[in-house]
């Protein structure tokens, strides 16, 4: 074994074991805060809220089935061999559908910001709480349906901590699939509404009419974690394209260690996406940081509510 196979199966291991790890613990802290700030009274009136709402509980699934079984395995706990197969079909089915799910809630929210700040009466009454909902629905569905065969095209062949299709059929359909449904495409169509979005709030008044400082900071949010997921996603892309385009060379093992080692790392990198949220939003977001704020010193929120009570008071004295 060469020195440099020795080196990518020493910095895989480490990658499997520490990276999921760090992920599941900033991820699980940041999306339960994220689920509570994004019910709270004042923010879950927001259509873009029922989307960063449904994005963080579709995290959950990538974390759990993404992450932690992946640092199982690092350390050797694995299932037995008799139910590999059931396990390779359920860790990737619930895994890429948390991922996807997750991706498209947040396209689901560019195109509520694009409506939101659209100079057209007609289309900014697409950006409504009940019409969010009724997306979450509908890509839910669909996110379930296009990743379903899942089931039936993975097995128990599983490499370094990833499953593998159990067919070459399988395996090209997936990275089409894939492709299509989480790593090019919606990444392309959030920067498409994000660039829309802004040319609307640079084209003038309607916007600061129809539009308030607690959206437009949410329009901001959204922008960030648009570039976030895009950067963070785009790789594995690249590694699926480049996979399917060289799938009849003849390769050293070499070869083979660099192109598993950089699939691993392409995977983490698109895993880590379900725990940046919670941090982007409160290092953009004036309106979150308040409501966390508020959340964790609910009796600094009380006094600063009766102490504005009480101002108002002053202000308007009753006439006796």
């Amino acid at each position: 074994m060469s020195a440099t196979i020795t080196t990518l199966v020493y910095l895989q291991s480490e990658f499997l074991r520490y990276l999921p790890l760090i992920t599941i613990i900033t991820g699980i802290f940041g999306n339960i805060l994220n689920c509570i700030i994004f019910t709270r009274p004042s923010l879950r009136r927001n259509s873009c809220s029922t989307y960063f709402l449904a994005s963080s509980l579709a995290n959950f699934f990538s974390i759990l089935f993404g992450c932690v079984t992946r640092v199982l395995s690092s350390f050797a706990i694995d299932p037995p061999p008799s139910q590999m197969a059931l396990y390779c079909k359920t860790k990737t089915f619930l895994t890429y559908i948390g991922l996807a799910g997750s991706t498209w809630f947040i396209v689901g929210a560019c195109a509520d910001r694009y409506a939101s700040s659209s100079s057209t009466v007609r289309t900014r009454s697409f950006s409504q709480v009940k019409i969010a909902r009724r997306t979450v629905v509908v890509i839910s569905i669909l996110v379930i349906g296009v990743y379903f065969q899942m089931n039936f095209c993975f097995d128990g062949n599983i490499q370094s901590a990833n499953c593998y299709p159990s067919s070459p059929l399988c395996n090209t359909f997936n990275n089409f699939n894939l492709l299509v449904t989480y790593s090019l495409f919606p990444p392309l169509l959030m920067l498409l509404f994000g660039w829309l979005t802004i040319r609307n709030v640079r084209g003038g008044e309607h916007l600061r009419r129809a539009t308030n400082a607690k959206d437009r900071q949410l329009t901001m949010m959204l922008l960030i974690q648009v570039l976030c997921i895009s950067i963070l996603s785009m790789p594995i892309s690249v590694q699926k394209i480049y996979t399917q385009m060289t799938l009849s060379y003849a390769k050293t093992d070499e070869q083979r260690m660099i192109e598993s080692f950089f699939a691993t790392f392409v995977v983490l990198l698109a895993l880590m996406t379900s725990s940046t949220s919670f941090y982007l939003f409160t290092l953009t977001g004036k309106v979150f940081r308040k409501e966390l704020k508020y959340f964790i010193c609910p009796n600094r929120h009380r006094v600063h509510a009766e102490s504005s009570l009480q101002t108002n008071r002053k202000s308007f004295p009753t006439v006796t």
